[in-house]
């Protein structure tokens, strides 16, 4: 494991980067006091010299408990009073992750002055949100309903009736319905099923993470409480991945059909046979059509439909279908208002007067 010397800051002068082996700063000359911060740089190299690694390797510094002065591990004597160490404290040690390990000696930022002008804040960009905002709105706009003036150009309608004949058919199906008169019957697929067939044999390349080994590397440092600091390892297994082919079995269905008894038989039934139509414009009033029923017909669905046909006041013409209440209620010629998008499109509504009293 890698051993490398830290820094250290007097707080009593302010000097930086003082080496971690001095025991005292070399700007004011006070001893190295209990629980200094030790740190290491970015840059700092490994420490070689057998001498500086015994050094190291001896164990935490301490400090005379009578004096203050900082001794090294091996030292049984204060070397400022000469006092016997006794319970004299030790400087702390620390374990770091590589993220952790202190940089520097942690000095505080400045702190602005009371009173003075705080740095200028970056307004926040307008223009993006408010062209947003315009396009929003701009689509809102046209596809926004408007009203426009118009006059009734024409009025279409036509009705429809449906005749339905009652007559014999011929049909099929698993069972004969109340009415219905067989006249066969016969075996036929009614559904299938899945059914095992047989198995086939098949391979597959499959992967697995296979562990090859372990790797040590470093993942933090160790404060080793006299100035110097100790690459921390860490093991963790290497994987690879490795591919092998296996076989297994496959089943296989086939569609086996399910057989039942189908009816053929004859019914009668009311089906449609024709369909009769009146139409006609704003000079004649809305009629059902005159329907001819013959033995064995009826009427069956009634159909209606009724149209307005406008001219607005740019010569545009619109066409809408409207109840037969309204169809009644509005005249050729006469003028309206619609509500309509402004994109032309999609419905139109016209609107209806307010009645009095509402």
């Amino acid at each position: 494991m890698a051993i490398r010397e830290g820094r250290w800051d007097c707080p009593t002068c302010g000097t930086q980067g003082l080496l971690g082996r001095q025991v005292r700063c070399d700007g004011c000359g006070n001893p190295r006091p209990e629980g200094v911060r030790f740190y290491l740089p970015e840059d700092a190299p490994e420490v070689t010299d057998a001498a500086r690694l015994s050094e190291a390797s001896a164990g935490a510094d301490w400090v005379c408990e009578h004096c203050g002065a900082s001794a090294r591990a091996g030292q049984t004597h204060c070397p400022g009073c000469g006092a016997v160490r006794g319970s004299s404290p030790g400087q702390q040690t620390h374990e770091y992750g590589m993220d952790e390990v202190p940089r520097s000696g942690g000095r505080q930022q400045p702190v602005r002055a009371l009173g003075a002008a705080a740095p200028p804040r970056k307004r926040r960009g307008w223009k993006g949100p408010a062209a947003l905002v315009a396009l929003v709105g701009g689509l809102v706009w046209w596809n926004g309903p408007k009203e426009v003036t118009a006059t009734i150009a024409a009025k279409e309608w036509s009705r429809a009736v449906e005749v339905q004949e009652y007559r014999t058919v011929k049909e099929e199906d698993w069972s004969v319905p109340q009415g219905g008169r067989q006249t066969n019957s016969f075996r036929a697929v009614r559904d299938y099923r899945q059914v095992l067939d047989h198995y086939e044999t098949r391979s597959r390349q499959v992967s697995e993470r296979v562990q090859t080994g372990t790797r040590t590397y470093t993942c933090g440092q160790e404060d080793m409480g006299n100035g110097y600091f100790r690459d921390k390892t860490c093991t963790e297994p290497e994987y690879e991945t490795r591919y092998h082919t296996e076989t297994y079995q496959d089943p296989v269905y086939r569609r086996e059909p399910i057989y039942d008894t189908k009816f053929a038989y004859e019914i009668e039934r009311w089906l449609p046979d024709d369909t009769s139509w009146a139409r006609g414009d704003a000079s004649r009033q809305p009629a059902w059509p005159t329907v001819q029923i013959d033995r064995n017909e009826r009427e069956g669905a009634r159909i209606e439909r009724y149209v307005l046909r406008f001219t607005d006041e740019d010569g545009k013409t619109h066409e809408q279908e409207v109840s037969a209440e309204q169809f009644a209620r509005y005249r050729q010629g006469q003028p309206v208002t619609l509500r309509m998008k402004r994109s032309g499109s999609g419905k139109i509504e016209i609107v209806e007067p307010e009645k009095d009293g509402s």
